[in-house]
């Protein structure tokens, strides 16, 4: 007898996330029957978690005089916004739009057509769909011109291993089956996935048992306020998982845990998620993979709160970085005032003295000694400092300016929180973790941040230690500030990031998390925020998911 003849029918999804498949009648000479894909019995959730600045917010009450009553506040995706009416807010209204009270996750946003393949070969009607049940998973909460690429690499990839002949497809043979090892490429080029630990090659049995077989990987996004602390978003975060699983449950598919992918500050909230005194929620983690996560902190956070953010190479990354704050003034007045922006900066765990001044070429001083919090970033008056008293909380009504004693008392509460929450984080990581970073020459990032004294030899001869007990004359909030010391005005400037890293996060601090890792890779190629575009790192992604999913 000759074998039947089948055309697969798209899955699809009802207004619940039910899976479920349509065909159309046909006549009855028509003999090729219609045959429903169904997911494999077993739900394993995959929830994303952007870094800062990578989740949408909007106004809980609208700001006097913004925007015409709208109650966006953060939405980097709309160009428009971010270009025409944020990245032209003074300090003082971007202070009142990034309000850590006054904002809340927005889940508004609009999901964009995937380039893939698979996602092109369907009908309007099924990619409408997909992008419907996607929005009901929260992608529509982060920053999809940054994160879709791995959302819906994930999606499409992780719940279709097989091509039209069912044997398992060329992306998985190509970019996951066909590393064997962790060792260098061929001749002298290195491994596509860079320098990696833990490694272990997967097998085409692995692919089907897990993937194929065991377990349906519906993929989420979880954005939060990252204006708030990272302690607050690993508790909602904790909450949010275990509403995933109960869905899926509600669903009658079997679901006990879920699989954590983040990025950057993301990683953090994560580990508040799963630690015993935050979120609580190891538990029913079955493993985190942590991208480019700043373990220990990064300079780059003390170097912005003084010149602003970097532009990049990109016109992308040069609107963001304008609408993010050009100047220090305007970034001051947005992340000294959000416990988010401010758990970004070098923890104790990060090497001493990474705050450094130099005369010519000799290093003056170095902080910290043991505690930043107490040795730099509480410093009121020394031109060195963390904060300008000034810019935190510039007035938008200059004829009732706020005390700035009041201003410095609630920045040092807002300080010693910080200092708990690293404490209480510490080292902490999920048992079972896996970890990728950047530490790439071509994007250097501080792991010191360097003040060096420019101008003539005469100011470098009356270089005392009065230079670095000065308070500043002058700043730019572009990166140079002046003081004067034993009647003579010096100027000092910032260096350039001096080691190798992502752009933003150096390599000390992405190598925290890897020291934890049951697998990590040490990866080149691309610059931070742009890190999940990179075809590499989306495969470790996808790799590190399926090792876990083979490990539970």
């Amino acid at each position: 007898m000759s074998q039947e003849k089948l055309r697969a029918v798209t899955m699809l999804y009802d207004d619940k996330g039910f899976p479920l498949g349509m065909s159309h009648l046909s006549p009855t000479e028509n003999t090729t029957r219609a045959a429903c894909i169904v997911p494999p019995e077993k739900v394993l959730p995959v929830v994303f978690v952007p870094g800062i600045m990578g989740s949408n917010l909007k106004l809980k009450q609208p700001v006097k005089g913004f925007n015409g009553g709208a109650d966006i506040s953060w939405r980097p995706d709309d160009a428009w916004y971010t270009a025409k009416v944020f990245a032209k807010l003074d300090p003082a209204m971007r202070r009142l739009i990034l309000d850590p009270e006054n904002t809340e996750l927005d889940e508004r946003a609009n999901i964009p057509d995937s380039k893939l393949p698979i996602f092109k070969a369907v009908d309007k009607k099924t990619r409408e769909n997909w992008k419907k049940e996607y929005a009901r998973r929260g992608w529509g909460t982060v920053m999809l011109s940054s994160y879709g690429e791995i959302l819906y690499s994930l999606e499409l990839n992780l719940n279709s291993i097989y091509d039209d002949e069912h044997k398992v497809s060329s992306y998985w043979q190509d970019s996951i089956l066909e590393i064997k090892s962790a060792a260098s490429g061929e001749g002298n080029n290195p491994h596509p996935w860079g320098e990696m630990t833990g490694f272990e090659a997967l097998s085409e049995s692995d692919l089907k048992e897990k993937v194929g077989d065991e377990y349906w990987f519906p993929v989420h996004a979880a954005g939060y306020n990252w204006l708030r602390s990272n302690e607050e978003a690993g508790k909602d975060l904790a909450q949010r998982v275990q509403k995933i699983i109960s869905h899926y449950r509600d669903l009658g598919f079997p679901c006990e845990k879920a699989i954590i992918v983040t990025h950057s500050m993301g990683g953090l909230a994560a580990r508040a998620a799963c630690h015993a005194d935050m979120g609580n929620a190891e538990a029913y983690i079955a493993g985190v993979v942590h991208g480019e996560q700043p373990a220990i902190g990064a300079a780059a956070a003390y170097k912005r709160m003084h010149s602003g953010f970097e532009a990049g190479f990109s016109l992308k990354n040069a609107i963001i970085a304008r609408a993010l704050g050009w100047s220090g003034r305007e970034v001051t007045a947005c992340l000294a005032n959000a416990p988010g922006g401010l758990e970004l900066l070098p923890t104790k765990l990060y090497p001493s003295g990474w705050l450094q001044v130099q005369s010519d070429t000799k290093i003056e001083m170095q902080l910290p000694v043991a505690n930043p919090y107490a040795e730099i970033y509480a410093e009121k008056d020394k031109w060195w400092r963390l904060m300008t008293p000034e810019w935190i909380s510039p007035s938008n009504t200059p004829s009732a300016p706020e005390d700035l004693d009041d201003i410095w008392k609630k920045y040092i509460t807002r300080l010693i929180s910080v200092e708990k929450f690293h404490d209480k984080l510490s080292d902490y990581y999920h048992p079972v973790t896996h970890a990728h970073y950047g530490a790439d020459d071509k994007h250097s990032a501080w792991t010191t941040f360097t003040w060096k004294l420019s101008g003539y030899a005469a100011e470098r001869a009356h270089f005392s230690t009065n230079v670095l007990t000065a308070p500043p004359a002058s700043s730019n909030a572009l990166g140079k500030i002046s003081i004067t010391s034993d009647g003579v005005e010096m100027d000092f400037e910032m260096r350039p990031p001096d080691k190798p890293g992502d752009g933003t996060v150096p390599e000390v601090s992405g190598a925290a998390s890897a020291s934890k890792a049951k697998f990590a890779a040490k990866m080149r190629g691309y610059d931070h925020q742009g890190s999940y575009q990179n075809q590499h790192v989306k495969d470790v992604t996808t790799y590190s998911i399926v090792r876990i999913a083979k490990d539970i």
